[in-house]
C-alpha cells in the first residue's frame, strides 16, 4: 500500500497521525509512506525527519517556497498533492493500493483495522473509498452526491447577493442551508454509499485507477473548486465507482460544524445505498 498525504505546519496532530500510520503499516506486508511539506514554521520539518530516518520506506518531498510562489490555499495543496502523485509514478511500484491521508487532524485516531477491512472488500466493486467523520460529516467542500451535495457550496455563498444590513444573521442563515445541514451523522454500520466525489480526511484508491491523473482546482469555467472534486471527475470519466465507507472514520474539524450539523442521514438516500451493498 501506498501511504500518502501532505501537510504544512502540522502540529501535534501530525505525530499522532503519524503514530496511526505505524500501526498499519506495521500490519502491512509492502508499503511507502510519502508525503509533502513546505514552508512550516513550527515543529514539523523535524518531526518529518525523525520520522523519515527510522524508516527507508519514508520518503518527504521538501517544497519550501511553494508559499510565496502560490498564495491561495487551494493552488498550493493542489501543487502538493500533485507531486506526491508524481513521485508515486516516478518509483513505479506495483503497490495496488494508494491511501491518501490528511495529516492536520481527521486522522488522529484512524483504525488499522477499518483501513485493511476496506482494503480487502471485493463487492462493491469499487476504485475509491472515502472517510466518514464522526460525529457528522464535515467534508462538504468535497462532496458531491446526486440528491445531498451537487453544488460548489463555496460558490454559491459567494454569489448569493448580501444584504445591505444584517449581515451577520445572513451569513448564519447561509451557512446553515448551504453547509450545515448538508453535514449529516452517517452511522458507521450503514452500506456503501456511492457519491460522485467525496474524501473526509482519507481515501483509498486503486493505484492504477490513478495513474496519469493529477489534480486541479478549477472547474471547466476557470472557477475555483475542491481539488479532490476534479480529480474524482477524472476518475468517473474512465467509469471508476466511487464510495463514502461508513465504517472508515475518521474526525470532523469542529470548525467546521455549527447549527444543524449532526442530523441523521435522510431515508431518500438510503436507497441508493443500500443497493451499494
Amino acid at each position: 500500500m501506498n501511504i500518502v498525504g501532505v501537510v504544512r505546519n502540522g502540529g501535534s496532530a501530525l505525530i499522532d497521525t503519524i503514530n496511526r500510520i505505524e500501526n498499519l503499516s506495521a500490519q502491512l506486508h509492502r508499503f511507502t509512506v510519502t508525503i509533502a511539506t513546505n514552508d512550516n514554521t513550527d515543529g514539523t520539518d523535524q518531526v518529518l525527519s525523525d520520522y523519515a530516518g527510522q524508516s527507508r520506506h519514508v520518503d518527504i518531498l521538501r517544497l519550501d517556497g511553494l508559499a510565496s510562489e502560490l498564495p491561495n490555499r487551494v493552488e498550493r495543496i493542489t501543487a502538493a498533492r500533485n507531486a506526491v502523485l508524481k513521485k508515486l509514478e516516478d518509483q513505479d511500484t506495483d503497490l495496488e493500493l494508494t491511501l491518501v491521508l490528511d495529516l492536520d487532524g481527521p486522522n488522529t485516531c484512524l483504525d488499522a483495522q477499518a483501513v485493511l477491512t476496506a482494503a480487502q472488500r471485493v463487492a462493491p466493486l469499487w476504485e475509491g473509498v472515502f472517510a466518514n467523520p464522526k460525529p457528522a460529516y464535515d467534508d462538504i467542500y468535497a462532496l458531491r452526491c446526486s440528491g445531498w451535495c451537487d453544488e460548489d457550496v463555496w460558490q454559491r455563498i459567494q454569489s448569493t447577493r448580501r444584504p445591505l444590513f444584517g449581515r451577520r444573521k445572513w451569513r448564519r442563515s447561509v451557512m446553515k442551508s448551504a453547509v450545515f445541514d448538508r453535514q449529516f451523522h452517517i452511522p458507521a454500520d450503514m452500506p456503501l454509499i456511492p457519491v460522485d466525489s467525496a474524501f473526509g480526511g482519507a481515501g483509498l484508491y486503486k493505484s492504477r485507477a490513478l495513474r496519469g491523473l493529477r489534480y486541479t482546482c478549477r472547474d471547466e469555467k476557470g472557477q475555483q473548486v475542491c481539488e479532490h472534486v476534479m480529480l474524482h471527475k477524472r476518475l468517473r470519466d474512465r467509469g471508476a465507482r466511487l464510495f463514502i465507507d461508513p465504517a472508515l472514520t475518521t474526525l470532523a474539524a469542529e470548525n467546521r460544524l455549527g447549527e444543524g450539523s449532526g442530523a441523521p442521514f435522510p431515508r431518500h438516500l438510503l436507497p441508493a445505498a443500500s443497493g451499494a451493498a
